[in-house]
């Protein structure tokens, strides 16, 4: 992603929008992890989009998607957390790089389970 002002062009690497994303995502409570999908994974080696570890973001007109697949803990509201992603993604990203957020999908893709390991015996 470009800027160009009157000094010249500043650049952001994908990799960095990317690092902003996964971090502002993991701060909220709820969300287990962010997973790739198995199809996610062969577009992005066929170089269709750039992919990474379970995020897409596309430019369009200086105007971002962003696709986050996400894997919730159990025991949480999914609507709410996917809400409170998109929210945060949106806001950090708009004043760290000044880029404008044209849609935040988050395709929920696991429930992470907790399992017991102290079985109660009888």
């Amino acid at each position: 992603m470009a800027h160009t002002n009157n000094n010249g062009i500043i650049q952001i690497a994908d990799d960095v929008l990317v690092a902003i994303v996964q971090t502002a995502t993991m701060e909220i409570e709820g969300v287990h992890s962010i997973n790739s999908t198995l199809a996610g994974e062969i577009i992005g080696k066929l170089g269709k989009k750039p992919s990474f570890k379970g995020i897409n973001i596309s430019n369009d007109n200086n105007k971002l998607t962003i696709n986050i697949n996400l894997s919730i803990k159990q025991n949480y509201k999914i609507v709410e957390v996917a809400q409170n992603v998109q929210n945060k993604v949106k806001s950090v990203i708009e004043s760290m790089t000044g880029l404008e957020i044209e849609k935040i999908n988050i395709n929920v893709v696991s429930i992470e389970i907790e399992k017991n390991l102290n079985k109660s015996e009888n």
